[in-house]
């Protein structure tokens, strides 16, 4: 996908909401190549940075790659000091992504069945790319709250903590729901079938309010 259209919406954007002329051409730069190797390598970043997995807890990210659409993306047009944008949305820098997905709650439990936080809401919930998934040849985007899961430090694993009741009804009340990928499609809800439709719609300010629109409230 060409995303000249979408840097023009957001700039646009920008303007009318009275951002400095300079702020505006610094909102998006091309990235630095080691920070772009944060989303091209993904076992060697967060088995070294991950503040809850032990390194060989992660191999399972061996097997994920992150597509060519988004890593052209941050190659061109990596975010740089952005505002909030529309929906409560803030999209993540590629060190900022780093340290939310190595020691954030929950991407720090979610990086390791293949969702990869690439945004956040103002109330602190994570906005995340579905590596297992392809649609139009690009990773779904999912949303997560920031209490979906945690660690329970008394049976040491990490368990599902809001789910829709239609998920909860199959545990028994002292039941640990652990986190799988299963959990994960079965409870994250969907907000765009692909980094690129994401995008779009947050360049064309789609998402008006994306926690109370997407969220368990």
């Amino acid at each position: 996908m060409d995303f000249i259209q979408v840097i023009t919406n957001f700039q646009r954007n920008f303007i009318r909401d009275g951002m400095d002329s300079n702020e505006v051409k610094g909102a998006f730069r091309e990235a630095n190549l080691a920070d772009l190797n944060y989303l091209m390598d993904l076992y060697g970043t967060y088995s070294e940075s991950s503040m809850f997995y032990e390194q060989d807890a992660l191999e399972e990210l061996k097997n994920y790659t992150v597509n060519n659409t988004v890593i052209e993306f941050y190659r061109k047009y990596e975010p740089h000091n952005l505002p909030t944008l529309s929906g409560g949305i803030r999209l993540l820098a590629l060190e900022s992504l780093k340290v939310e997905n190595a020691s954030a709650s929950p991407s720090m439990y979610l990086i390791k069945f293949g969702l990869l936080t690439i945004a956040t809401t103002i109330g602190g919930h994570a906005i995340c790319l579905d590596l297992n998934t392809e649609n139009n040849n690009e990773p779904r985007v999912v949303i997560a709250d920031q209490a979906f899961c945690s660690y329970n430090e008394d049976l040491d694993l990490v368990e599902c903590v809001i789910v829709p009741d239609g998920v909860a009804e199959n545990y028994a009340d002292d039941e640990p729901i652990i986190l799988s990928y299963s959990l994960i499609e079965q409870c994250l809800p969907e907000i765009a079938v692909s980094f690129s439709e994401f995008l779009v719609n947050l360049s064309l300010e789609k998402y008006e309010n994306v926690e109370e629109d997407f969220l368990i409230i």
